[in-house]
């Protein structure tokens, strides 16, 4: 115990032992816990360490009564057991814990009915900031909702007209073209794609492949099927597809779920791959480096696509004032053993 250090004769340690114990000052320990300003991570290691350390529970009903925050955010997502919204919750939670906030995950599936009932339970809860993946359909009002109680919004991937949000879009355009382009360079000429419903699938994404077809001049068999974009869905269309004559000598699949069915319909087919049959996905979720063969896909950078949506909204709970943003980020085309030159 240091000099002049008087533990607290109920035995609960309070800020002020954390203070002591971390070596800085009762501010710092109270912006830590607070989040109102800016603290170093050195810092703040230091005193979540010491609060640990002492047991120190800062009463957060208190402290939102306060600041009239609770120091926790919304995340609403599409379908919480898709590997890419998985993967992005995974990236936002761990920014926001690490600056002292809890997510509210929420799956909407796409029904604006249920999206519209977690906006209203998220309201209820007073979450300080929302990040959003909006559904094609109803999601206007219930961003309005939100604006309207003066809760921050980051929406992620898909652009909404005529709001005044920061928004963390992909280059989806472009990552469609790089993927029909990269099997065109190769040498095929007869070029499958399998697009999910566009209720699912940013239209963007679709645009890029058929405007690289396009160019190329290449016989594109493309096929936007009204379902989920998950495994199924691709083994469906693949297995459709490939019993065609003359059938696709290359495959794009425009997410790595529906990738992974085509797949497994190619090996169900007898066919090789990548010697009888070239495949490309679109996201790259973990789980695509480690099949056989690895998959060659579209990385969007799904980790940074979560943090970034986290640094935004931090921002703006700290303080920052200078509007909304919006950040766009780069695709990028991951060559693996999937794709080669047709024989």
């Amino acid at each position: 115990m240091r000099p002049g250090h008087q533990e607290d004769r109920s035995g609960i340690a309070t800020i002020r032992d954390v203070a002591i114990a971390a070596d800085v000052s009762i501010a710092t320990v109270s912006r830590v816990i607070n989040g109102t300003r800016y603290v170093s991570p050195d810092l703040r290691a230091r005193v979540l360490n010491a609060m640990q350390t002492l047991g120190y529970q800062p009463n957060a009903i208190a402290q939102g009564l306060r600041r009239q925050a609770t120091h926790s955010v919304g995340l609403l997502v599409p379908r919480i057991n898709e590997p890419f919204f998985s993967q992005f919750a995974f990236a936002l939670e761990k920014t926001f814990f690490s600056s002292g906030y809890r997510t509210l995950v929420c799956s909407t599936e796409e029904s604006p009915e249920k999206e519209q009932a977690y906006v209203s339970i998220l309201l209820g809860q007073q979450v300080d900031a929302v990040v959003y993946f909006p559904s094609i359909a109803g999601s206007d009002d219930n961003v309005a909702r939100l604006i309207e109680r003066s809760v921050p919004v980051v929406v992620v991937e898909r652009q909404l007209a005529g709001f005044e949000v920061s928004q963390v879009l992909v280059t989806n355009f472009q990552g469609g073209y790089d993927g029909v382009r990269h099997l065109v360079d190769l040498g095929h000429r007869r070029i499958g794609v399998i697009c999910g419903s566009l209720d699912n699938i940013p239209h963007e994404r679709l645009g890029g492949a058929q405007q690289a077809a396009l160019e190329s001049g290449v016989n594109a068999d493309i096929r936007v099927i009204d379902a989920l974009p998950d495994f199924k869905t691709g083994y469906d269309a693949a297995l459709a597809m490939l019993r065609d004559r003359p059938r696709p000598t290359g495959v794009f699949a425009l997410t790595d779920s529906m990738a992974v069915g085509v797949l497994h319909a190619a090996a169900e087919l007898g066919l090789r791959v990548p010697q009888d049959l070239s495949i490309v996905g679109f996201d790259n979720i973990p789980l695509v480096s480690f099949l056989i063969p690895p998959l060659t896909t579209i990385a969007q950078p799904i980790y940074t696509m979560g943090e970034t949506a986290a640094r935004i909204l931090l921002q703006q709970l700290e303080g920052d004032d200078s509007g909304p943003q919006t950040v766009l980020l780069e695709t990028e085309l991951i060559e693996r053993a999937s794709t080669a030159t047709p024989r």
